[in-house]
């Protein structure tokens, strides 16, 4: 059986499928910027992922550093899969992530 999430954004719902096998691109977490960017090795460059749907405080604000050691305890190190949705007006890819079976933005 196939699970599926909904990730909410610009007051839309968007099907997601947790068991899909074509998520576009996996890479290794090799930096948490803040609670909502990361950065992931691909092919073999550093690439600034943005996470979709979130917006998490930033540091120097409050909870900012909570909100980077979650997101590190989820990802930090580990081998990621990432699915574009866009891109923001700074050039980064704004994307959908997940670990094992675990929807990254859905978790925060």
């Amino acid at each position: 059986m196939e699970k599926r999430a909904f990730m909410l954004g610009s007051g839309a719902a968007y099907p997601v499928s947790l068991s899909s096998p074509t998520w576009g691109w996996s890479g290794k977490v090799v930096s948490v910027i803040d609670g909502d960017s990361i950065t992931v090795l691909h092919d073999p460059r550093a690439e600034q992922i943005r996470l979709y749907g979130i917006d998490c405080p930033e540091k120097g604000q409050d909870f900012g550093n909570r909100a980077k050691q979650l997101t590190s305890a989820l990802v930090y190190g580990k081998v990621v899969e990432v699915e574009p949705v866009t891109s923001d007006r700074y050039g980064r890819t704004v994307a959908l992530l997940r670990v094992g079976n675990t929807l990254v933005n859905e978790e925060l």
